[in-house]
């Protein structure tokens, strides 16, 4: 993973780096590959996240999103985790969808969470 990382134009193949990226143990590799994602492939970040989204610390992952201005792009994702009932992931998909005035989602996310 870190050789792909590190040498994205010769190593870097998006199914690989899924394959493998699941099976690290260090998980501080995963908020390295978030980041190697929104440097390298944005538009492919939230399939990152969802494979590895049973091994994350999502309210951290909602601070990283959010301190970096990012949040809006992985809205996917927090609608996919959003199930887990975690206060972060809900505070944050509610304040975007009060962004985007999406009131009947607003509404929709708080009856079920």
């Amino acid at each position: 993973v870190v050789t792909m990382m590190n040498h994205p134009t010769e190593a870097w193949r998006e199914g690989h780096f899924k394959e493998i990226i699941t099976k690290v143990a260090n998980i501080e590799l995963y908020y390295k590959a978030i980041q190697f994602y929104l440097d390298y492939k944005p538009m492919l970040l939230n399939d990152l996240l969802l494979v590895i989204a049973s091994r994350m610390d999502h309210t951290r992952a909602v601070n990283f999103f959010t301190k970096v201005s990012h949040l809006p792009l992985v809205k996917p994702y927090l609608r996919s985790v959003q199930s887990l009932n975690n206060k972060a992931i809900n505070e944050a998909l509610n304040g975007l969808l009060i962004d985007e005035e999406d009131f009947q989602g607003l509404r929709t996310s708080i009856d079920a969470f």
